[in-house]
Parts: C-alpha cells; sequence; structure tokens
C-alpha cells in the first residue's frame, strides 16, 4: 500500500480535502437550521423578521444540502470507481506478476528439464564411453586369453616333443643299461660261480681239516677219559659245589641229585638246572644257589675234556 499511496498521491489529498469541505458544509447547514428558532424567539421578543427572507434561506440551505449530498455522493462514487481501478489495476498487477512468475516457473522447469536432459545425456554417454571401454577390455582380455592359450598350446607341443625325445634317450639309455646289467650280472655270475666253486672247495677242505681236528680231538678227549682224568675233573667240580652248599634244615640223609650245568670256557655259569632229586624245594633250591656260588667252576687239566652242558651228580653224603 505505501508504494499505491506514493504514485496516487494527488488524487488521494485532493479527496481528503474535498471531504473536509463537504464536512463543513453540512456542520455550518446543520448549525444555520438551528438557528431559525432564536429567529423565531427574536420576533417572539418583538424582533419583525420577513417571512419570505426566511423561506428563501431555508431553500437556499436545503439546496446546499441537497448539492452537497449530491457532491458527496458523486465523490462517494468517483472514489469507488478509483478504488474499483486501483484494485482492477492492483489485480493486472498480480496477474501479471503471477504470470511472470509461471513463465519464470516455466522457464526455470524447461531451464531444470533441460538440465536433466543433458544429465541424462551426459550419463547415457558416459555409460555409452563405459560400456565401450569395458567392450574394449573384453576384447583385450579375449585376445590375451587367445594368445595364452596359443603360447600354451605351443608350450605343450614344445613339451611333448621333449617329453617324447627324452622318452627316446630313456629308452635308449635303458636299453644299454639293461644289456650292461645283463652283462654284468653275467660276469658276476661267472665270477660268483668260480667264487662258489673257490669257497666250496675251502670249505671242503677246512670241513675235512676240522673233521680231522675234532676226530683227533674226540681222540684225545677219549684218550684222556681212558686216563681218569675226565673222572678227575667232574670231582673237582662236586666238590666246589659241596663246598659252597648251604644245608638247608629240611635235607635228609642220603640225598642224590643230579644236577645240569651250562658253562663257557672260563668256567662261568650260565645256567643251572636240577633235573633229579630226592630232596624237596628247599633241597633243590640250596644246590642251584651253591652252583652259582661256585662259579666260575674250575678248568679241566686238559682242555680236551672241556664240555659246555655237564651232568653233575651232587650226593653230599659220600
Amino acid at each position: 500500500m505505501p508504494a499505491f499511496l506514493r504514485q496516487h498521491s494527488g488524487s488521494t489529498l485532493f479527496s481528503v480535502a474535498l471531504h473536509a469541505a463537504l464536512f463543513a458544509v453540512l456542520a455550518f447547514g446543520f448549525d444555520f437550521t438551528r438557528r431559525p428558532p432564536a429567529a423565531q424567539q427574536l420576533a417572539i421578543e418583538a424582533t419583525v423578521v420577513d417571512q419570505a427572507f426566511i423561506e428563501q434561506q431555508q431553500r437556499q440551505l436545503e439546496e446546499q444540502q441537497q448539492e452537497a449530498r449530491r457532491a458527496a455522493e458523486e465523490e462517494r462514487r468517483r472514489l469507488e470507481a478509483e478504488e474499483r481501478e486501483r484494485a482492477e489495476a492492483e489485480a493486472a498487477r498480480l496477474a501479471e506478476q503471477q504470470e511472470e512468475q509461471r513463465r519464470a516457473q516455466e522457464q526455470r522447469q524447461r531451464e531444470e528439464e533441460q538440465a536433466r536432459e543433458a544429465e541424462r545425456q551426459r550419463q547415457l554417454q558416459a555409460e555409452a564411453e563405459a560400456a565401450e571401454r569395458e567392450r574394449q577390455a573384453e576384447e583385450a582380455r579375449i585376445r590375451e586369453q587367445q594368445e595364452a592359450e596359443r603360447r600354451r598350446q605351443e608350450e605343450e607341443e614344445r613339451r611333448r616333443a621333449e617329453a617324447e625325445r627324452q622318452r627316446r634317450e630313456e629308452e635308449e639309455r635303458q636299453r644299454r643299461e639293461e644289456e650292461e646289467r645283463q652283462r654284468l650280472a653275467e660276469e658276476q655270475r661267472r665270477r660268483e660261480e668260480e667264487a662258489r666253486r673257490e669257497a666250496e672247495a675251502r670249505r671242503q677242505a677246512e670241513l675235512e681239516a676240522e673233521l680231522q681236528r675234532a676226530a683227533a680231538e674226540e681222540a684225545e678227549r677219549l684218550a684222556a677219559r681212558r686216563s681218569g682224568e675226565f673222572e678227575q675233573y667232574i670231582l673237582l667240580i662236586q666238590n666246589r659245589i659241596q663246598q659252597n652248599w648251604i644245608r638247608p634244615a629240611s635235607a635228609r640223609p642220603g640225598l642224590d641229585c643230579t644236577v645240569q650245568v651250562a658253562q663257557i670256557p672260563s668256567g662261568e655259569v650260565i645256567n643251572v638246572r636240577v633235573a633229579a632229586c630226592n630232596g624237596d624245594d628247599a633241597v633243590v633250591r640250596s644246590i642251584e644257589a651253591a652252583v652259582l656260588r661256585a662259579s666260575p667252576l674250575p678248568r679241566p687239566p686238559n682242555p680236551a675234556l672241556f664240555e659246555r652242558n655237564l651232568n653233575i651228580r651232587f650226593i653230599p653224603d659220600e
């Protein structure tokens, strides 16, 4: 509204002034109509007034009042017309402003739509470029795979050829080695046969010598036995065992036991067992303990009389 007042300041001030004048006339007219009673009062008090003049004044006043009313009505209609014009102008201005805003909005929408379309085209272009790059990359990858497959096949063919060559060389080497093994085996077999014949001859000679030595030893042992030396050797062993025997309380007179003794050439007893005995278990254990305490047993006066396993009769009461 301030902008509207600035645009119509002249007409507005004129309208205000006119209204003020009309109000003054009306106020003056109202005061004038109240004066006739005073004039009548004066007439009553002895002042003579011309009745025609009064009527003329009243008609003039009524005419002025009617004129004032017509002027006020015309001013009201003019003001209403101006107000309608201003309202219509304001409505037209608002309509124009709204139209401008609508056109601006449509322009913004068109620009936004153009921008969106440009962005969509840009995205489509970017997607197309990306798809093209991907296609090119896929083609490059396929070419690389094909090249790698070609190189692999060439390498596989080269390896097969190399393997075939190595196989033939290996077969040839194995054939030569087999021939060499057969030759060496045959030569080894001949040497082993010769060595076997020589060993058989040596073994036969050694066996004959061993038999001769055993026969000589047996003859010597028999001669020693016949000479009574073996009985003396056994008597020495019996005495050694009796010397180490601790007689248990259960041992009764007439004790007679056979003891099996295993010894080594040094006389060390490696095993002892009572084979037969007329004593109880305590006697058997005491005899075995005596044999172990007697170890090492006396050596024979003649080495030919040595026997690893001996059967000794243990008769302590003789």
